[in-house]
């Protein structure tokens, strides 16, 4: 589980107070952060910058960074403070360690909370000997299940709408497919592939299974498990994708434009969390059986049902701009137990 759209800004930032060549390395991986997405209330994003008395700041850091988002590097506690600010709650420390040789943090923080425009029912479902939370619903909008044809196979990709400008989309594929190609496929997925009436008509899809229904018009039914995730990411594991090959290269300073002192990265860790419930989604990173009535189907009347019940990715997206925010994976790990 990772959220780039909250390292993106902590890149940013440190690509425009760099030198080169951490400075074009930086900005491609994270220069095309613009800002907090306009008109998101449910999407809060903040960046903080603590700093030892003995480090000197350069007089131009008002720009990149204002004088009211600095601090004095003191110690955890208010680092952690911050982050239980920032994040609602939702998060409760700092994802570093803080040495001696620490002579500064820069962070970042993302928190996004929605209602769902349509909530679920939750129930108890038996799953691997445990009793865990399980969430269901019919949905009238059949536009919001789609197969993908990928390089991977088919994927089925569920929308779930939030009552704002943040989507949950849920993607699944064939169990053999790993994961890490699911999650690629989902954050890049767009909004064609084979709609609704193709599957209607027996088109396969992961999950998707054709159903009688007592509506006389097709609905769609969504069965998913009510699942926490969180994680903590190394982002040096991989400095290139994050640009930071030559920004952690101790043997000199890379950051003149934030001090006249030679600084260079230590470390880089994103935390991040996110809740799936019954009535709604809330996810953070620092850089959660209805009764059947007792009458007989309609003639005619078929429906679509998708039973999430095999491990799947999920991305929070924003709507209008098709950004995403959060990835991650679900399995029975992740699932909520009663």
């Amino acid at each position: 589980m990772l959220s780039g759209y909250g390292a993106a800004p902590l890149l940013a930032v440190l690509g425009s107070v760099a030198v080169e060549p951490a400075r074009s390395e930086l900005m491609a991986a994270g220069g095309q952060w613009a800002g907090l997405l306009p008109g998101t209330p449910e999407l809060r994003a903040a960046i903080g910058l603590w700093t030892r008395p003995e480090v000197p700041l350069e007089p131009g850091l008002d720009q990149v960074i204002p004088a009211q988002l600095r601090g004095v590097l003191t110690g955890r506690q208010a680092l952690d403070r911050w982050v239980v600010e920032q994040t609602d709650g939702l998060l409760e420390r700092m994802p570093v360690q803080l040495t001696a040789e620490t002579l500064l943090v820069l962070a970042s923080a993302l928190a996004v909370r929605t209602t769902w425009a349509q909530p679920f029912e939750a129930w108890e479902r038996g799953v691997g000997g445990r009793s865990v939370w399980w969430l269901s619903r019919v949905d009238p909008d059949l536009s919001t299940v789609r197969c993908h044809d990928t390089a991977n196979g088919a994927m089925t990709a569920v929308t779930v709408r939030g009552s704002g400008a943040i989507d949950v989309r849920l993607v699944v594929a064939d169990p053999a497919v790993a994961r890490n190609k699911v999650l690629a496929a989902a954050v890049g997925l767009g909004e064609g592939g084979a709609d609704a009436v193709r599957l209607l008509e027996g088109l396969p899809s992961p999950a998707v299974s054709v159903v009688e229904t007592m509506d006389p018009q097709p609905t769609v039914t969504l069965s998913v498990p009510y699942f926490e995730v969180d994680a903590e990411h190394d982002l040096l594991a991989c400095p290139e994708v994050f640009g930071l090959v030559t920004a952690s290269d101790p043997r000199r300073g890379h950051f003149p434009g934030l001090s006249s002192m030679p600084l260079a990265v230590s470390q880089a860790k994103q935390a991040v969390m996110a809740r799936f419930s019954a009535t709604g989604f809330e996810a953070a990173a620092v850089t959660a059986i209805p009764a059947v009535a007792g009458s007989a189907p309609i003639p005619g009347a078929r429906g679509l049902r998708v039973d999430l019940d095999r491990p799947f990715a999920f991305v929070a997206v924003h709507r209008p701009t098709g950004t995403p925010l959060v990835a991650g994976w679900a399995d029975e790990s992740a699932y909520k137990v009663v």
